[in-house]
């Protein structure tokens, strides 16, 4: 397991050896140091102290938990919708790994892009590919992102990217997303559980989303909707699917070609690979496709790839008989720079996932405006 890993299981509760218990203890106590200094900040805001608006709507879509929810789709989701609206949206982001998010960064402006992925970081840079209708921009202060899109890239609405915890920018619209799989992170703030802050702060929601409840049970999905229903009544619940719309090889990919249909290649056995938050939900995911995933090789979140790595990819497809290797779209942004990548003696595909909602996405389309 790596460090990731390793830390989930200990959180989690099934390390439940003694060292496992210790280590528990040991992150609880620094758990409610940072949830202290959580919720003094969060009451700095709700007073409204330190908070700017704009002058067009601002839609925040974020989680309140660590790890992968699905943001990246779901802002692509936004964008698209608010482009078939007339509208000209821009993503305001911070860059994660970006080579210096202290910077204000246009990414991307109307399909151009601007920057190499290793200036703006694999999400933002990635918003900018697949959002061409759309600019991107990153840097630390949402506010100072906000003007330079509106006066510079001409935008009449923002869509503000892990925008939740971002509270200086004001926002019309919160929208939280919540992996079913762990909606509440084990109840704990970070470090001892995954919360990024108390599951209070739910209560600024606009809106909930429950995304990939298509990876667990009906019995689950009513249980995570009595809580919610406790903890933020009235607050609308959204059931979405990740649906996988396409697949290419990582150079129509790079090109931007269509690629196939998702079953294109279910009969080859293949090795998957990826650098996200939820890999689980990866493999479940091409499972579900019907791929024959003979091994899963997860790196730690936001994993910077190497040459080396390439190498590692290769030497463990080998090893377990895989005849491909498939990746997600965040790992494509990375992995495609590589030298390595074009001596690599395997296809490698590239899963194109998009969200869907299991009912009522107009209800959701209209709230965005409401």
């Amino acid at each position: 397991m790596n460090g990731e890993e390793i830390f989930k299981d200990i959180v989690s509760g099934n390390n439940d050896t003694i060292l496992g218990d210790v280590a528990r203890k040991g992150l609880g106590w620094l758990s409610k140091a940072y949830e202290k200094g959580v919720t003094l900040r969060n009451d700095k805001f709700d007073a409204g102290k330190g908070v700017t608006r704009v002058n067009v709507p601002v839609i925040s879509v974020g989680n309140i938990t660590a790890g992968g929810t699905g943001k990246t789709p779901m802002v692509r989701f936004i964008c698209d919708a608010l482009i078939k609206q007339g509208k000209h949206p821009a993503v305001l982001s911070r860059g994660y790994r970006a080579e210096d998010n202290k910077k204000n960064i246009v990414i991307s402006n109307n399909g151009e892009m601007l920057v190499e992925p290793s200036i703006s970081g694999d999400e933002a840079w990635l918003l900018g590919k697949v959002l061409p209708h759309t600019g991107v921009v990153i840097g630390r202060e949402r506010v100072a992102l906000a003007h330079i899109a509106i006066n510079e890239l001409g935008a009449d609405i923002l869509v503000m990217d892990d925008g939740f915890q971002h509270r200086a920018l004001g926002r019309d619209k919160d929208i939280v997303l919540l992996d079913a799989s762990n909606p509440f992170g084990y109840d704990y703030v970070l470090p001892r559980g995954l919360l990024r802050e108390p599951l209070e702060g739910l209560k600024r929601a606009s809106i909930i989303v429950l995304t990939k409840v298509d990876q667990v049970t009906s019995g689950v999905i009513a249980s995570i909707k009595k809580r919610l229903q406790q903890l933020v009544p009235g607050v609308p619940v959204f059931e979405t699917t990740h649906m996988p719309q396409r697949v290419c090889t990582l150079e129509e990919w790079t090109n931007g070609e269509e690629g196939r249909p998702v079953d294109a290649y279910i009969n080859q056995p293949i090795m998957a690979c990826s650098g996200i938050g939820n890999p689980k939900s990866f493999e479940l995911t091409l499972k579900g496709i019907g791929y024959d995933v003979v091994h899963m090789l997860s790196f730690g979140d936001h994993h910077e790839f190497s040459n080396d790595d390439v190498v590692d990819m290769w030497k463990m497809a080998f090893a377990k008989q895989a005849q491909a290797v498939i990746i997600t779209e965040k790992d494509a942004v990375k992995l495609s720079q590589l030298r390595a990548i074009d001596d690599f003696n395997l296809p490698i595909y590239v899963l194109c996932i998009g969200i869907e909602f299991i009912s009522n996405e107009r209800d959701f389309i209209e709230l965005l405006h409401n």
